[in-house]
């Protein structure tokens, strides 16, 4: 007998090292394969991913359907899990309705264990084949993601298909089947599910590996369903390794989520009995079939079903202490002080991956960067008209925390470009540049230009008329409330609102001529240092007017501004 071969029942050889080398082999091309789906998945509905989170999940029903949508359109709880974090971290969403997401994710989850449970490895190649022609010839970016995810499905039943091949000669194994045979009851089952599972960081793929068992007739009911239990354990392992290192938000996520899975878990076990005998009652039967070909027909479709069964079950647990939970996790995981307030608020490094979310939590902090801007060009005007040179100087020195938001802004906009990008998407990611580019500007314009004037002011001793101040603070007011509006424009992508900040112009414009003429008149006044006052006002004003240059820059990123 070769090295690597073990006697089979007919006293035939057991290729070990083929087998292990077919079982791998098969499992590498699952996981690809789910990779595959899901970013194709991923890419095709990715634009509509953040509205759907942040807008349909307005209460814990409304949460649990959406989570359980996203999960089974993209196939990955873990994107689902990722884009909680974020909105978490953004503000976008309470506890509460976090909980109603993931516990509607790991419902969602079901989906994949249905689909693999459908004998169709032999449209494997056919799938392949399809899904690479339409990712390569595809004209549209929706056609190459869905030719991608095909693709992918393609790929992980040909897996499949490999790993049945690899395990067909267990079924002639006599010391295998006595112990898949034996009685340990359900908890051996949820140890390897949870074992595998976090090693190879996919309850897809246990969930697959039980159900290929399941095909060859290798795997009884009660063994598949629990493994296919444990491997929701193992997915909480992963998801809180995930949160080390990471903000308190995080790791409330993280302990929702393990919170569920144990616990739900845990009941289902006491219930398998039950649980398994009514996914047998709904499940298809052959019974032309006998002994191991009647278990290799019927066990996949069962263990799908029981594990949807047993995921529902625990979301029905679950669903009337969402708040409860919430209230619990708070308690054990707060926040501290120092955690409270950080300067990038929104921007998530775990949303990169996800374009479409990862620009819906710009428009966020851009708000933040929008906000100190204006409040910057609000505090300008009376230190640079009347302010003393300690004022003046401390304006010149305030701008560190506008360059320092937008630095972060940029950068991540450029960590987000490099991610595969629809159309749209592109531009987005320029149009918030544009935006984030033009206030740093505008707070430069205040911190140095308009501190220079004002310390001018104060060395040369020139004063300004009451009429005076009040024209040019007329003309402040007016651009800060442009520059107001075109900020607003982004953030509702308003394009009436931004088309009346570009065809403010002419009314700007008659503004600038009042307020010239009255400084031209001045010249002629019999007031102190009036010629260094004509200077300073002219100054002031060219800069104040720049702001409204910088608002129609701004107010021209919104889709439909420009006619």
């Amino acid at each position: 007998m070769l090295i690597g071969e073990l006697s089979t029942v007919d006293g035939g050889a057991l290729p070990v090292g083929a087998m292990a080398m077919g079982f791998l082999g098969g499992l590498a091309m699952f996981l690809h394969g789910m990779n595959g789906v899901t970013s194709g998945l991923k890419g095709l509905a990715g634009g509509s991913l953040a509205t759907i989170l942040s807008k349909l999940s307005v209460n814990r029903f409304a949460g649990v359907v959406t989570g359980m949508l996203v999960t089974a359109t993209i196939q990955s709880s873990t994107v689902t899990m990722v884009l909680v974090i974020g909105f978490l971290s953004a503000g976008m969403f309470s506890l509460v309705q976090a909980v109603g997401v993931i516990i509607g994710a790991n419902v969602g989850t079901t989906i994949t264990a249905q689909i693999i449970a459908f004998d169709i490895v032999g449209y494997a190649l056919w799938m392949i084949a399809a899904g690479v022609l339409a990712e390569f010839v595809g004209r549209h970016a929706s056609v190459r993601m869905a030719g991608r995810g095909l693709a992918g499905l393609g790929i992980l039943f040909l897996g499949m298909g490999i790993m049945q091949g690899a395990m067909a000669p267990l079924r002639e194994y006599e010391p295998f089947l006595s112990l898949m045979a034996t009685d340990r009851g359900p908890l051996p089952g949820v140890l390897i599910g949870a074992a595998f599972t976090a090693l190879v960081q996919s309850s897809s793929a246990a969930i697959g590996v039980v159900i290929v068992m399941a095909s060859q007739g290798l795997v009884p009911l009660e063994t598949g369903v629990a493994i296919a239990l444990g491997a929701s354990i193992g997915t909480a392992v992963t998801t809180m390794l995930a949160t080390i290192g990471r903000p308190p938000v995080a790791l409330r996520a993280g302990l929702i989520h393990v919170i569920f899975n144990t616990v739900g878990v845990t009941i289902m076990l006491l219930l398998i009995g039950p649980l398994t005998d009514l996914a047998v009652q709904i499940s298809p039967s052959a019974e032309n079939l006998t002994g191991t070909e009647q278990l290799a027909a019927e066990t996949p479709r069962q263990i799908a079903n029981a594990y949807t069964l047993a995921k529902s079950g625990m979301l029905l647990l679950f669903l009337p202490f969402t708040r409860r939970l919430a209230q619990l996790v708070e308690r054990l995981v707060p926040l501290r002080a120092s955690e409270v307030g950080v300067e990038v608020k929104y921007l998530s490094d775990e949303m990169i991956g996800t374009p479409a979310a990862a620009i819906e939590l710009t428009r966020k902090e851009m708000q933040r960067l929008g906000r100190r801007v204006l409040a910057q060009v609000d505090s300008a005007l009376p230190a640079v008209v009347s302010g003393s040179t300690a004022k003046l100087q401390a304006l010149a020195e305030a701008d560190d925390e506008i360059d320092d938001l937008h630095d972060a802004i940029i950068d991540y906009l450029r960590r987000v470009s490099d991610a595969e990008l629809t159309e749209r998407q592109g531009e987005q990611v320029v149009g918030l540049m544009t935006v984030a580019s033009a206030l740093e500007i505008v707070g430069d314009l205040v911190h140095h230009d308009l501190a220079r004037i004002g310390l001018r002011r104060v060395e040369e001793g020139v004063p300004l008329s009451e009429e005076s101040e009040a024209l040019i603070t007329e003309f402040h007011t007016a651009m800060r409330d442009l520059l107001a509006d075109a900020l607003r424009a982004v953030e509702e992508q308003d394009p009436t609102l931004a088309r009346s900040v570009l065809e403010a112009k002419p009314e700007v414009n008659e503004l600038l001529e009042r307020v010239a003429v009255h400084q031209t008149a001045r010249l002629t006044a019999d007031a102190p240092e009036r010629v260094a006052a004509y200077s300073r006002g002219n100054e002031l004003l060219e800069n104040l007017r720049r702001i409204y240059t910088f608002a129609k820059r701004i107010a021209r990123t919104v889709p439909g501004a420009k006619r």
